[in-house]
C-alpha cells in the first residue's frame, strides 16, 4: 500500500466513525504512520482530502447504479429492490457525525459537492422513473416531478438536527426514508 493510500484508508475509518470535522491533520499522519511533510505531499488541506475520499467513493457508487437500473434482465421491482439493499449497504458506514458534518452550515465546498451529487442522483433517478413509467413498470398515475419533489423534501429534512436525532444511525434513517417513499405504510413485499 502506498503513503497515499495509507492516509486515504486511515482517515477514510475516521471521518466515517467520528464525522470529518473532530478529525484533526494530526491525528490522521500518526494512525496513518505517515509524516505531515508526506500528508502535505498528496493533500494541499483536510478538504481535499475529504473531496479525494468522496469522489472515488461516489464515482463507484453512481457506476454501480448506473449499472443496475440499465441491467435489462431484472425487472423494475428487483432494481428497486436492489436498489435499497444498496443505498443501506453504503449508508450503514457513515456515523451520525459524518452526515452531520455534512450538513454543517460551515461544511463549504463540502457541502457543495454534497449538494451536486445528489443532484445527479436525482437526475439519474428521474430518468429512471420515467423510463420505467413508460415501460408500464411504474404506477402511471404518479407526477414524476412530485416524486422527485418529495425526494428532495425528505433529504432537507433528514439534515435537520431533530430528524439525525430521531435515529441511532444512518443506515435506520435511510431505510425509514426509502421505505416510507417505496411503500409508503403498506407492509412491503418481501
Amino acid at each position: 500500500m502506498t503513503k497515499k493510500e495509507q492516509i486515504e484508508q486511515t482517515a477514510t475509518e475516521l471521518f466515517m466513525k467520528y464525522g470529518f470535522k473532530k478529525i484533526t491533520i494530526e491525528e490522521i499522519c500518526s494512525k496513518a504512520k505517515v509524516s505531515r511533510k508526506t500528508y502535505y505531499t498528496y493533500f494541499e488541506n483536510k478538504n481535499a482530502l475529504i473531496l479525494n475520499i468522496l469522489e472515488k467513493m461516489t464515482s463507484e457508487m453512481l457506476r454501480s447504479y448506473n449499472d443496475l437500473i440499465n441491467n435489462e434482465s431484472l425487472s423494475f421491482s428487483e432494481k428497486i429492490k436492489e436498489l435499497l439493499r444498496m443505498k443501506f449497504e453504503a449508508n450503514k458506514d457513515f456515523s451520525m457525525e459524518f452526515i452531520s458534518d455534512f450538513f454543517h452550515p460551515d461544511a463549504g465546498e463540502l457541502l457543495i459537492f454534497f449538494r451536486n451529487l445528489v443532484n445527479e442522483s436525482l437526475r439519474l433517478t428521474k430518468d429512471f422513473f420515467v423510463e420505467a413509467q413508460k415501460k408500464g413498470e411504474m404506477n402511471p398515475a404518479l407526477n414524476i416531478d412530485f416524486v422527485m419533489w418529495n425526494m428532495q423534501k425528505q433529504m432537507e429534512i433528514c439534515s435537520t438536527s431533530e430528524a439525525l436525532a430521531m435515529f441511532e444511525n444512518t443506515e435506520s434513517m435511510t431505510r425509514q426514508l426509502s421505505e416510507l417513499l417505496i411503500y409508503g405504510i403498506v407492509q412491503p413485499e418481501r
